[in-house]
């Protein structure tokens, strides 16, 4: 296959100069001159990434800045080619957030620099090239060229993609719709309510739209992002990579405790945002007893001139979660401008012989739940023969262990794990000999921490709880639907027996079972749509299995 880029390195004389002896007439005139150039200068300690149509015009120009310091690089690289041309903002992006989640901070890096860029590259659309230029260039410079040169820590590109910092870049492409939400928001005033579902890219909106602020107003806007535990250490992990400053990343409890005033207010998971009801949080407790109001969302509004919510109403997964009504008479009130997210970016449906999508799968899944009547989905994706097709159900717990084993292994640097709703007690949460789950001779505990538990040493041995992955992408899930979850009478049904959440349970289960069916429900539509690459499913309620097989078409477990 004819090779689709070029790459030249070149020298750095002491003099700022570039050493071009090697280079042929054509190549001084025809590249260095007059061709679209991607560009990495680099030292022992120092990384800049660029774009320009005049090498060599560009190269001048960065020996007079005073801050761009020539002395501390030795050389030049220069990428070039027939899927560069009229792509540049794209690569150029690509390379400074790959670069970035590569030199992770937080790690001992054999081949460790400093991103030198003063901005993140230009924006970039997304293009119908993208996997073109993605696997034909960036992959091979990556692995070959610049590994060679040794300026990578992580050969494989996958291993980096799969990086927090990758993957929720606050400098990643965005689609038209998102790019011009985020236009919208800059230039008008007011408070923003964008909705969507699972996988439509609401927290990469949010870090994005963080980052453009911080931007437009060159750091004097103070910003508070507001986040649920679990993302809490990640998303400042993710701000102070990029070098985004005035973000003030915590909970709702850590931002209204702060008695801070800012300018935005930018809130993910906006439908777990508490009210005061029933078992809860004793954080949650204390500050609506200190300020005498019942809402978390009015006291957020109160600290913030404006207010932008990311919200999907089938996540609400507790009886304090801010019920719908209240929220919608909010919104109204303060009028709210609204935006609806409909692209899913999160699952990856590469089933062989497929002619289904991702959309299919996410339809079925509520439809089945009975979270919708839409029954408009194509059935084959929960009944492809192929063992290793995105969806099926298994016969076990060991199965869903087995199956991220077998992922583990078939899918390099994936991240795999088994998850579960709130069907057993923690037991080892005080005793850590006990074991949460077992089956047989086999016996596993709950995952041993909710705050980036994906990227503890145990997580793969454990069973992560909706609290641990909320708002987490997984390549690979084993759910478990516990005895929580039942199917009777034509109805899917919460068992209040079964489900060992003490704050999930509203005070007056008997009449207030229907809320709790509904959560109950969201909390294993939010398991269920976790998995980037597949999942496989075991179903503890033979009635809920037999549900699923006969609702969804499926002939026969795998």
């Amino acid at each position: 296959m004819e090779k689709k880029y070029q790459v030249l390195t070149l020298e750095i004389e002491k003099s700022g100069n570039l050493n071009l002896d090697k280079l042929s007439e054509m190549e001084k005139t025809k590249v260095l001159e007059n061709r679209d150039i991607i560009y990495v200068y680099f030292g022992k300690k120092d990384l800049y990434i660029g774009q320009t149509i005049d090498l060599l015009q560009r190269h001048q120009q960065h020996k007079l800045e005073i801050e761009f310091k020539m002395k501390n690089y030795t050389n030049l690289v220069l990428l070039y080619g027939t899927l560069i041309d009229k792509h540049l903002d794209y690569i150029e992006k690509s390379l400074i957030n790959l670069f970035i989640a590569d030199n992770d901070k937080g790690k001992d890096l054999k081949n460790k620099r400093t991103i030198r860029n003063k901005t993140m590259g230009n924006h970039s659309n997304y293009t119908t090239l993208e996997k073109d230029i993605d696997a034909e260039v960036l992959t091979p410079f990556w692995e070959k060229d610049l590994n060679e040169l040794n300026l990578v820590n992580l050969n494989d590109l996958s291993e980096v993609k799969n990086s927090i910092l990758f993957k929720y870049s606050p400098f990643f492409t965005l689609n038209k719709q998102q790019k011009e939400i985020i236009d919208r928001i800059l230039s008008k005033d007011g408070n923003y309510l964008i909705e969507g579902g699972a996988g439509t890219g609401k927290t990469v909106l949010m870090t994005n739209l963080a980052a453009q602020i911080y931007k437009k107003y060159d750091g004097q806007k103070k910003i508070a992002v507001v986040v649920k535990s679990n993302w809490r250490r990640s998303g400042k992990k993710i701000f102070t990579s990029y070098g985004i400053k005035n973000v003030t990343v915590g909970t709702w409890c850590q931002i209204v405790s702060s008695q801070q005033k800012y300018d935005y207010i930018l809130i993910d998971e906006a439908h777990r945002l508490p009210y005061k009801h029933g078992y809860q949080m004793a954080c949650d407790l204390k500050i609506f007893k200190e300020k005498g109001v019942d809402h978390s969302l009015k006291l957020l509004g109160e600290m913030g001139k404006s207010l932008v919510l990311f919200y999907d109403e089938k996540q609400a997964i507790r009886p304090a979660d801010t019920p719908v009504d209240y929220f919608q008479k909010y919104v109204e009130n303060k009028k709210f401008h609204k935006f609806s997210l409909e692209t899913q970016f999160r699952i990856s449906v590469n089933d062989k012989n497929k002619k289904y999508t991702a959309d299919d799968y996410l339809k079925g899944i509520k439809y089945v739940l009975q979270l919708s009547e839409d029954n408009s989905f194509d059935r084959e994706v929960f009944n492809n023969p192929d063992k290793d097709s995105y969806f099926g159900l298994v016969d076990s717990i060991a199965d869903l262990f087995k199956y991220i084993e077998r992922m583990d292994n078939l899918i390099q640097d994936s991240q795999n794990r088994v998850i579960a709703g709130y069907a057993r007690e923690w037991k080892s949460k005080t005793d850590p000999t006990q074991y949460d789950w077992v089956e047989g001779e086999k016996a596993w505990k709950w995952n041993s921490t909710n705050e980036d538990w994906m990227n503890t040493e145990n997580s793969r041995k454990e069973i992560g709880s909706i609290h641990a992955v909320q708002g987490i992408d997984i390549n690979c899930v084993g759910l478990i639907i516990g005895k929580d979850l039942i199917y009777r009478d034509g109805k899917v049904l919460v068992d209040p027996n079964e489900y060992f959440d003490k704050f999930g349970k509203p005070k007056k289960i008997k009449t207030e079972i229907a809320d709790l069916n509904d959560l109950v429900k969201n909390i294993y539509y939010v398991l269920a749509t976790r998995g980037i690459d597949g999942i496989r499913v075991y179903i503890e309620d033979k009635e809920l299995r037999n549900h699923f097989m006969r609702t969804l078409g499926i002939k026969k477990m795998k």
